[in-house]
């Protein structure tokens, strides 16, 4: 991909989501961020607004649909929320094909009624905001949810919307911890389920998006999401580890090597270090041989 084209779909990125969400956390526009992170990277043709619109159309028909019932305990909002985007709408996770890309793209999965965590999350917000229903991201590890916090010093509901809405105690999180995290015992700890913001969400998505066009092979496009991460966070350690191994699969073995150093520097206890350290050491010693 040229220089040219590059910079201009981070521009447009900057003016489309970067400039507000790195200047005001407002977990509302998710959706929106979310279809505009979709026009940027494969979908250039995206109507943003009429796929927003489409979102917010079933917002308004599940408002029109508890009217009646109002007011509704929070237990008792998340169970309408759930038996009307999963048991009337049909959404569902997509389990048969949970690594594609596809699954990270709002639109598609508007379009297919079918996600990941992340997503789904992010649908779930969207028309839990048409009644007033307070939601908030919760990055917890490998496997992202949404929360409500109750009034006062009530505590906090954590749902899973990957799996129709579940609400999550501390067993059911300690196991889900524990299936990603096998036989690590990783405590489970209120800092899992603190609300993520805005930027932490799109740069998660982000994130699995880079991961499955790298292994794809799709540099291009694994180069894109990677720009776009560290148009958010420009130090962002992962989003800068992974610039310099995109530009050592494109030859620039001397502009990797700059970068990589310069990942160690930010993050010299990374896990990774002895790797990454391996690999500058290659470049050095394949540029001595070709002076």
């Amino acid at each position: 991909m040229s220089v040219d084209k590059l910079g201009a779909l981070i521009d447009d990125w900057k003016a489309s989501v970067v400039d507000s969400i790195t200047s005001t956390d407002n977990p509302e526009a998710l959706a929106e961020y979310s279809l505009h992170l979709s026009r940027i990277l494969a979908y250039p043709t995206l109507d943003v607004a009429g796929t927003l619109g489409k979102i917010d159309e079933m917002g308004d028909e599940f408002k029109q649909s508890i009217k009646k019932l109002m007011p509704l305990r929070p237990t008792q909002m998340i169970e309408k929320i759930n038996e009307f985007l999963f048991k009337q709408k049909k959404f569902k996770p997509n389990t048969d094909d949970y690594y594609t890309p596809l699954n990270s793209y709002l639109n598609i999965v508007i379009e297919r009624k079918t996600g990941i965590p992340i997503t789904l999350s992010i649908v779930y917000m969207r028309v839990a905001q048409a009644v007033g229903f307070k939601l908030y991201p919760v990055n917890f590890p490998a496997h992202f949810m949404v929360k409500h916090v109750m009034e006062g010093d009530n505590g906090e509901i954590i749902i899973d919307p990957f799996n129709g809405g579940r609400i999550m105690d501390d067993y059911a999180l300690k196991a889900l911890l524990d299936k990603f995290y096998p036989r690590q015992n990783i405590p489970l700890t209120r800092a899992f389920v603190e609300k993520a913001t805005s930027a932490q969400v799109i740069i998660r998505m982000l994130n699995n998006l880079k991961a499955s066009y790298y292994e794809a092979q799709d540099i291009d496009r694994a180069e894109i999401a990677n720009e776009m991460v560290l148009a958010i966070d420009r130090y962002n350690p992962d989003a800068i580890r992974d610039k310099g191994m995109i530009l050592l699969k494109r030859n620039q073995s001397m502009d990797a090597l700059k970068v990589l150093n310069s990942y160690l520097e930010i993050n010299p206890e990374a896990e990774d270090a002895d790797a990454v350290l391996d690999i500058i050491r290659q470049i050095r010693s394949e540029s001595d041989e070709n002076k």
